[in-house]
Formats: structure tokens, C-alpha cells, sequence
């Protein structure tokens, strides 16, 4: 018979702490779901169905803040690789007159 391992024993073992992980998991998940659910009223009747929502197509959705993190970075890089090929900063190259930094002297 195998003696039954305590629950600070079983914390600092790694199946142990992946078992109160997902246990864990499971038992928000849960909570959450019970959150949305609200009866209603005493005398007002269910509704006949109940909506689905599509997720959206336009706006702050996930698939759009993904091209616009790429299409930054394709801009970063464009723009690093013009001041480099200009030998100039981007502003100097639009023909601002720009100052040279501050002059530290140790």
C-alpha cells in the first residue's frame, strides 16, 4: 500500500502542482460560466431563443491588431533601412534642420 502523500508534498511535486493547476482552471471556468446565467423576473417569460453572436469582422478585433502589428513592423524596418541607405535621419531627409544632440564633453 502506498502512503498518501501530503498536500505540501504534493506542491512542491511537479505532478502534483500541475493537478492543482487544472483543478484550479476548472473551477474558475466554471464559476465564470455560472456569472452569465441570470434568471428572470417573476412573470416574465424566457426569450424564444436565444442570440448568437458572431465574433466581430471590423474594429479592434483580434485578426486586425495582428496585421496592424505587422505592418508596423515592415515600416520599422523601412524606415531603418532608408535612414541607413540616406545616411541621414528620417527628418533631415524631408529637409528639417535638425540639432546634433546634446554636446556631453567629459
Amino acid at each position: 500500500m502506498v502512503p498518501k502523500a501530503t498536500s505540501s508534498a504534493r506542491f512542491f511535486t511537479k505532478a502534483g502542482l500541475v493537478e492543482d493547476m487544472k483543478a484550479k482552471i476548472d473551477d474558475y471556468q466554471a464559476k465564470e460560466k455560472l456569472k452569465g446565467i441570470v434568471a428572470t423576473p417573476p412573470g416574465v417569460p424566457p426569450p424564444p431563443y436565444v442570440p448568437v453572436l458572431k465574433p466581430g469582422s471590423f474594429g479592434f478585433v483580434e485578426n486586425a491588431e495582428r496585421w496592424n502589428s505587422r505592418a508596423s513592423m515592415v515600416g520599422w524596418w523601412s524606415l531603418l533601412l532608408v535612414e541607413l541607405v540616406a545616411g541621414k535621419g528620417l527628418l533631415e531627409i524631408f529637409g528639417f534642420t535638425v540639432g546634433k544632440g546634446i554636446n556631453f564633453t567629459f
